[in-house]
């Protein structure tokens, strides 16, 4: 057991020092890798990213990435949409994800 925790502590040692960035077992995105923009757009999460699963950074990311690429008049809609969703009521929030999960049924 002892013989592990130097170990880790060694490589993870030896990785600061070199500049490699540690690999994490779930195969995790490092927060450096993002863009300056991915980084802009995600950075309400910033605090949390290392504790999220990779499967939820590559949504994220995934989600970052759509959105940098709409065109200027189409960020605006969605950001105009988002400062909407913040100004809900939570029953009128709960009302929009019923009505959304409904609507999605149908699709």
């Amino acid at each position: 057991m002892k013989a592990t925790r130097y170990l880790a502590a060694a490589t993870l040692a030896l990785c600061l020092t070199s500049g490699v960035q540690p690999v994490r077992a779930d195969n995790g995105i490092p927060w450096s890798s993002l863009s300056q923009s991915e980084q802009s757009v995600l950075s309400k999460h910033r605090g949390e990213w290392s504790s999220l699963s990779s499967q939820q950074q590559r949504r994220l990311m995934s989600g970052a990435r759509k959105y940098l690429d709409l065109p200027p008049d189409k960020r605006k809609a969605v950001e105009d949409k988002r400062n909407q969703y913040k100004k809900m009521s939570p029953e009128e929030r709960e009302q929009l994800r019923d009505r959304y999960s409904r609507q999605k049924k149908y699709r």
